[in-house]
């Protein structure tokens, strides 16, 4: 069974970009989970540093997953 990836490598810049509907339904996914978390703890009453503080850990929580869905090597590309 091969790996298959979702995502590439960006063309400009570091990191990388959706490749096909799996790499685009994670990201989605990714943006609704931190989108219902902040809105539930707004109602909880947590300070905006707060939120700001655990959306940031949860990306970087899924960085290696993104990584290891990459087809090729994160690097910085100037053109």
């Amino acid at each position: 069974m091969s790996a298959e990836k979702w995502f590439r490598p960006k063309r400009l810049g570091y990191g990388a970009t959706p490749d096909n509907w799996k790499g685009w339904a994670f990201v989605v996914t990714w943006i609704l989970i931190a989108v219902a978390l902040s809105i539930g703890l707004i109602n909880l009453g947590a300070s905006a540093w707060l939120i700001v503080l655990i959306v940031v850990a949860l990306t970087g929580a899924i960085i290696p997953l993104i990584k290891a869905k990459t087809d090729g090597d994160w690097r910085l590309r100037w053109h």
